[in-house]
């Protein structure tokens, strides 16, 4: 009850408004619902300072011009109101969870959007777990899912998450707790939370973008702090890779310890200097 309490009396930014959780309501004609005709993005958030804050709402933006979403928010507005959020709910201290969902607004019935519509905005905050606190990474490669490559919304963080949720079902079923995602092309491409690096003699490598795999943040901060070679990865590069890292905004830098059935000893001296970058 005090759980449910305490979110209950949070407070979310729903388009321009300061409101309680428990009162926000949706147009139950929103595309964001009916059709996932909409954006989000999840940043971290560190004893009430928003981290790469202008990084992740500029690439919010972007990936809803992908959609065609018109909106007169910037990066800057974004933060503003991130900030303010954050001041309503008194979050100084802490480790916390920023997301903020853009759809496309309400609409008729039918697939083709309206000319002219109002985007709906909303920001909410919830706890997030410190990375120290979550169980070792133990993966499987999905067998039940792929990802397009060839389609614009491999590259933008869309409503449309089935694919990544059947993966992590699967590796639920496997006894695993995440899945990485193959291509068309037989090729590695992400996990379901974020992307993947690997170590082979020395090197770190990690798919290019036109693997379908996103442009995190995380990713671009690793890429700009050491030196990655982006490659077609295949399953027979992670069995014969001497470390396997998925990074994510929310848990920087993890260590794969099982794929399959194989042990890897991702914790080495390299996981430890990849984990001493500035990447969240």
């Amino acid at each position: 009850m005090e759980r449910k309490k305490a979110q209950e009396d949070m407070i979310v930014y729903l388009n321009n408004v300061f409101i309680k959780d428990k009162a926000a309501c949706i147009s139950p004609a929103d595309r964001g619902f009916t059709l996932g005709d909409g954006v989000f993005d999840t940043l971290l958030v560190l004893d009430g300072q928003l981290r790469h804050a202008k990084a992740h709402f500029a690439r919010l933006l972007k990936h809803a011009s992908v959609l065609r979403i018109k909106t007169n928010e910037t990066p800057e507005s974004l933060e503003s109101a991130a900030l303010h959020l954050l001041k309503k709910n008194k979050f100084v201290m802490g480790r916390y969870a920023l997301r903020t969902t853009i759809t496309r607004g309400a609409g008729v019935r039918g697939l083709l959007p309206p000319d002219e519509s109002v985007p709906t905005l909303l920001m909410r905050v919830s706890s997030a777990v410190s990375p120290d606190s979550l169980p070792p990474v133990y993966a499987v490669i999905s067998q039940t899912t792929r990802r397009n490559e060839f389609s614009p919304l491999s590259r933008i963080k869309s409503l449309q998450y089935g694919d990544n949720l059947l993966a992590l079902l699967e590796a639920k079923d496997r006894d695993a707790n995440e899945a990485l995602i193959l291509n068309t092309a037989g090729h590695i491409s992400c996990s379901t939370t974020g992307n993947i690096f690997i170590l082979e003699k020395g090197r770190l490598l990690t798919p290019p973008l036109s693997d379908g795999a996103l442009n995190g943040i995380t990713r671009t901060l690793v890429m700009r702090n050491t030196t990655v070679k982006e490659q077609s990865l295949t399953p027979e590069h992670l069995t014969e890779a001497e470390g396997i890292y998925l990074t994510n905004s929310l848990s920087g830098i993890r260590a794969v310890e099982k794929l399959e059935e194989k042990t890897i000893d991702s914790k080495n001296a390299f996981y430890n200097a990849l984990t001493g970058l500035e990447v969240i």
